[in-house]
């Protein structure tokens, strides 16, 4: 792959983390705020793919592989708290 594919990957995924940046101040919801999380949570594994795909270092799967697995459970984390939140009426 071409240094220009790299650039313009890594291009898109920072404009798409800072419209998520914006979306996170923008959305006062609890709920949204956890999607755009989880989103950001994906983006950053997509980050450590991308720098694993540019330096040739396997070490960086392993951190996008830990990454997404603490992202994934920390997203049932919160929405589990949500739903209890949601059941006691506040």
């Amino acid at each position: 792959m071409s240094g220009f594919w790299f650039a313009a990957a890594a291009l898109l995924l920072a404009i798409g983390m800072g419209i998520l940046a914006v979306a996170l101040l923008r959305h006062r919801d609890v709920a949204s705020r956890i999607v755009v999380v989880d989103t950001l949570a994906a983006c950053a594994v997509a980050a450590c793919l991308l720098t694993a795909a540019w330096t040739g270092e396997a070490a960086f799967l392993d951190v996008a592989i830990g990454f997404a697995l603490a992202a994934f459970l920390g997203t049932i984390a919160w929405a589990q708290a949500l739903a209890a939140q949601k059941e006691d009426g506040r």
